[in-house]
């Protein structure tokens, strides 16, 4: 029987994240299992037209959105997981959204990905719809990708 020990859960701080990370932690509680909440942050392009961004002041944005994105991590498992013993361990990366999410597959020697079909809603929607297609192209363990709702 499969039975996941490391389960990834990509978060956007949607309500369909909040579904997902309750499905892993569920998914987690049966298999002694702990469940990785992962938000990646697409990077802050150094130039913009023919201007440069000073890099000190892309590392302070850098850090404010790292601060803030654990702040939500920690409230989305407060709210989706306050009644559970399954351990959640945050983190967060910057970077293109598929290749660093198979990148901590790798590190973190994830074996069940838990993600819904869209990460984003309106103008991200097929953006990000992308990345759970490219994953499901790429990623070298199971992928459990839930059904939209609504």
């Amino acid at each position: 029987m499969f039975a996941p020990k490391r389960i990834l859960v990509p978060t956007d701080f949607t309500e369909d994240s909040d579904r997902a990370l309750r499905e892993a932690i569920h998914i987690a509680g049966s298999t002694q299992g702990r469940v990785y909440l992962l938000h990646v942050d697409q990077s802050v392009p150094f130039a913009v037209g023919e201007s440069v961004v000073d890099p000190e002041v892309i590392n302070a944005v850098e850090k404010n959105d790292e601060m803030i994105a654990r702040q939500k991590m920690f409230e989305e498992v407060r709210k989706v997981a306050l009644q559970t013993d399954v351990e959640v361990e945050f983190d967060e990366r910057h970077g293109v959204t598929f290749e660093q999410i198979l990148a901590y597959m790798r590190d973190k020697l994830i074996d069940l990905v838990v993600i819904e079909p869209h990460a984003k809603k309106g103008l991200f929607k097929g953006l990000l719809g992308g990345v759970t297609d490219r994953l499901l192209r790429e990623a070298t363990c199971p992928m459990l990708v839930l059904p939209a709702m609504g």
